[in-house]
Protein backbone atom coordinates (compact mmCIF):
# COMPACT_ATOMS: atom_id res chain seq x y z
CA UNK A 1 0.00 0.00 0.00
CA UNK A 2 1.87 3.09 -1.09
CA UNK A 3 1.70 6.55 1.15
CA UNK A 4 -1.48 8.19 -0.42
CA UNK A 5 -3.63 5.38 0.01
CA UNK A 6 -2.64 4.97 3.88
CA UNK A 7 -3.26 9.05 4.28
CA UNK A 8 -7.04 8.03 2.70
CA UNK A 9 -7.42 5.57 5.09
CA UNK A 10 -6.48 8.09 7.43
CA UNK A 11 -9.08 10.35 5.97
CA UNK A 12 -11.67 7.63 5.80
CA UNK A 13 -11.53 6.84 9.91
CA UNK A 14 -11.00 9.91 10.90
CA UNK A 15 -14.32 11.38 8.67
CA UNK A 16 -16.20 8.18 10.31
CA UNK A 17 -14.95 9.43 13.80
CA UNK A 18 -15.92 12.48 13.56
CA UNK A 19 -19.23 12.34 11.81
CA UNK A 20 -19.85 9.34 14.66
CA UNK A 21 -19.17 11.36 17.56
CA UNK A 22 -21.07 14.72 16.52
CA UNK A 23 -24.29 12.36 15.79
CA UNK A 24 -23.40 11.06 19.57
CA UNK A 25 -23.42 14.71 20.64
CA UNK A 26 -26.27 15.46 18.31
CA UNK A 27 -28.62 13.22 19.97
CA UNK A 28 -28.02 14.00 23.59
CA UNK A 29 -28.67 17.64 22.59
CA UNK A 30 -31.77 16.81 21.08
CA UNK A 31 -33.09 13.50 23.29
CA UNK A 32 -31.71 14.60 26.60
CA UNK A 33 -31.38 18.50 26.55
CA UNK A 34 -34.88 19.01 24.09
CA UNK A 35 -32.04 21.79 22.67
CA UNK A 36 -33.34 22.95 19.35
CA UNK A 37 -30.47 25.70 18.79
CA UNK A 38 -27.55 23.38 20.36
CA UNK A 39 -28.85 20.75 18.11
CA UNK A 40 -29.36 21.86 14.60
CA UNK A 41 -25.67 23.72 15.57
CA UNK A 42 -24.54 20.07 15.60
CA UNK A 43 -26.22 18.98 12.81
CA UNK A 44 -24.91 21.77 10.34
CA UNK A 45 -21.32 20.58 11.66
CA UNK A 46 -21.99 17.06 10.99
CA UNK A 47 -23.76 17.35 7.35
CA UNK A 48 -20.47 20.05 6.91
CA UNK A 49 -17.72 17.54 6.95
CA UNK A 50 -19.63 15.99 4.39
CA UNK A 51 -20.08 18.97 2.26
CA UNK A 52 -16.44 19.88 2.67
CA UNK A 53 -14.98 16.80 1.73
CA UNK A 54 -17.83 16.72 -1.50
CA UNK A 55 -15.86 19.74 -2.31
CA UNK A 56 -12.06 18.87 -2.32
CA UNK A 57 -10.23 17.23 -4.91
CA UNK A 58 -10.44 13.71 -3.51
CA UNK A 59 -14.02 12.14 -4.32
CA UNK A 60 -15.26 10.16 -1.13
CA UNK A 61 -15.30 6.62 -3.70
CA UNK A 62 -11.45 7.47 -3.69
CA UNK A 63 -11.39 7.38 -0.07
CA UNK A 64 -13.92 4.07 0.88
CA UNK A 65 -11.91 2.30 -1.72
CA UNK A 66 -8.83 2.23 0.41
CA UNK A 67 -11.01 1.12 3.39
CA UNK A 68 -9.56 -1.88 4.81
CA UNK A 69 -11.60 -2.57 8.23
CA UNK A 70 -10.92 -6.18 8.04
CA UNK A 71 -7.08 -5.43 9.02
CA UNK A 72 -7.44 -2.61 10.91
CA UNK A 73 -5.14 -3.46 14.20
CA UNK A 74 -7.21 -0.67 16.32
CA UNK A 75 -10.39 -2.32 16.09
CA UNK A 76 -9.74 -4.67 19.00
CA UNK A 77 -7.69 -1.80 21.28
CA UNK A 78 -10.53 -0.78 24.02
CA UNK A 79 -9.85 1.46 26.20
CA UNK A 80 -12.36 1.17 30.08
CA UNK A 81 -14.97 2.94 29.94
CA UNK A 82 -15.28 5.45 33.05
CA UNK A 83 -17.99 7.68 32.02
CA UNK A 84 -20.66 7.83 34.51
CA UNK A 85 -22.86 10.82 33.32
CA UNK A 86 -24.64 11.85 29.49
CA UNK A 87 -22.09 14.91 30.17
CA UNK A 88 -18.72 12.68 30.60
CA UNK A 89 -20.24 11.23 27.46
CA UNK A 90 -20.74 14.33 25.74
CA UNK A 91 -17.21 15.88 26.54
CA UNK A 92 -15.38 12.23 25.53
CA UNK A 93 -17.29 12.44 21.98
CA UNK A 94 -16.75 15.91 21.52
CA UNK A 95 -13.19 15.73 22.04
CA UNK A 96 -13.33 12.51 19.83
CA UNK A 97 -15.16 15.31 17.20
CA UNK A 98 -11.78 17.45 17.93
CA UNK A 99 -9.20 15.31 17.34
CA UNK A 100 -10.58 13.79 14.33
CA UNK A 101 -11.05 17.23 12.47
CA UNK A 102 -7.75 18.10 13.28
CA UNK A 103 -6.31 14.73 11.80
CA UNK A 104 -8.67 15.72 8.74
CA UNK A 105 -7.29 19.13 8.62
CA UNK A 106 -4.01 17.84 8.90
CA UNK A 107 -4.09 15.14 6.31
CA UNK A 108 -5.25 17.39 3.60
CA UNK A 109 -2.79 19.67 4.16
CA UNK A 110 -0.90 17.62 2.16
CA UNK A 111 -3.79 16.66 -0.02
CA UNK A 112 -5.71 19.53 -0.68
CA UNK A 113 -4.90 23.21 1.05
CA UNK A 114 -8.27 24.46 0.00
CA UNK A 115 -10.16 21.72 1.65
CA UNK A 116 -7.58 22.18 5.05
CA UNK A 117 -8.63 25.31 5.57
CA UNK A 118 -12.74 24.40 5.23
CA UNK A 119 -11.88 21.47 7.97
CA UNK A 120 -9.78 24.26 10.14
CA UNK A 121 -12.59 26.95 9.76
CA UNK A 122 -15.43 23.92 11.04
CA UNK A 123 -13.12 22.88 13.77
CA UNK A 124 -13.44 26.51 14.83
CA UNK A 125 -17.20 26.35 14.64
CA UNK A 126 -17.41 23.54 16.94
CA UNK A 127 -15.48 25.00 19.54
CA UNK A 128 -18.36 27.46 19.86
CA UNK A 129 -20.92 24.99 19.57
CA UNK A 130 -19.17 22.58 22.14
CA UNK A 131 -18.97 25.42 25.09
CA UNK A 132 -22.79 26.12 24.71
CA UNK A 133 -23.91 22.82 24.80
CA UNK A 134 -21.43 21.84 27.66
CA UNK A 135 -22.59 25.09 29.57
CA UNK A 136 -25.98 24.15 29.31
CA UNK A 137 -25.20 19.94 30.32
CA UNK A 138 -23.59 21.59 33.10
CA UNK A 139 -26.29 22.73 34.37
CA UNK A 140 -29.02 20.31 33.31
CA UNK A 141 -26.62 17.71 35.16
CA UNK A 142 -26.06 20.51 38.40
CA UNK A 143 -29.96 20.46 38.91
CA UNK A 144 -30.66 16.39 37.97
CA UNK A 145 -27.70 15.77 40.60
CA UNK A 146 -29.36 17.56 44.07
Amino acid sequence: MNLRSKILRIVDANTNRAKEGLRVCEDIMRLVMEDKKETKSLKTIRHSISNILKKSKIKQSEIIKHRDSSSDIGKTIRIKNSKKAVLDVFMANAQRVKEAIRVLEEMFYVLDKKTSNRLQNLRFKFYTTEKKSITKLNEYHRICSK
